[in-house]
């Protein structure tokens, strides 16, 4: 470390003066050595996390679903079918402004599906479960849910008629995923 003392002086107040002092080199060495300290000091945080990340399990594939409507009526393949739920005593608004959806796909980020929900040409619902759930036959959680929202009256575009009977499904296809029954 070379250091020197500078010609000038500084005037300091009145009487006093105080020579400046100048090291060449001294604040570069001192950052490396603090840069060399910091990075030894530091866990790795990348082995830590793989640790504890294969030990938990994942989460459920059908925990968070997301809602695909369709303009017309989708009936799915005859193997993919696990379960047909017919829903007589629901009905939906049709949307004055824009075109009705006709069914809506449930399914997860993966597209892997688990259930449609769509409409015939005479305008029945049926529920198509396309995995094993644990599910009411008369679904009386989903009726009561329509019913609160007014889904039979609810006219707005999308989240009304079709769509607001799809996120009370949603809802209840969400919790009960969590339980499957065996195939």
């Amino acid at each position: 470390m070379r250091c020197r003392i500078l010609p000038q002086a500084k005037k300091i107040g009145k009487y006093f003066h105080v020579e400046q002092e100048y090291c060449h080199g001294m604040v570069p060495q001192i950052l490396w050595r603090i840069g060399i300290a910091l990075v030894l000091m530091t866990p790795l945080p990348t082995l830590a996390y793989e640790e504890t990340n294969s030990t938990q399990p994942g989460p459920d594939p059908f925990s968070d679903l997301n809602l695909r409507m369709s303009n017309r009526p989708l009936t799915p393949p005859d193997h993919l079918i696990v379960q047909t739920i017919p829903l007589p005593g629901l009905s939906v608004a049709s949307p004055f402004v824009a075109p009705a959806p006709q069914a809506v796909i449930f399914e997860n980020d993966q597209r892997q599906r688990l259930a449609i929900l769509s409409t015939d040409e005479a305008g029945h619902l049926t529920l198509f479960l396309l995995e094993s759930l644990p599910l009411d036959p008369k679904l009386p959680s989903l009726v009561q849910c329509a019913n609160e929202r007014g889904c039979q009256t609810d006219r707005t575009p999308l989240t009304g008629g079709l769509g607001c009977l799809a996120v009370c499904l949603k809802d209840l296809l969400e919790t009960t995923a969590g339980n499957p029954l065996p195939r």
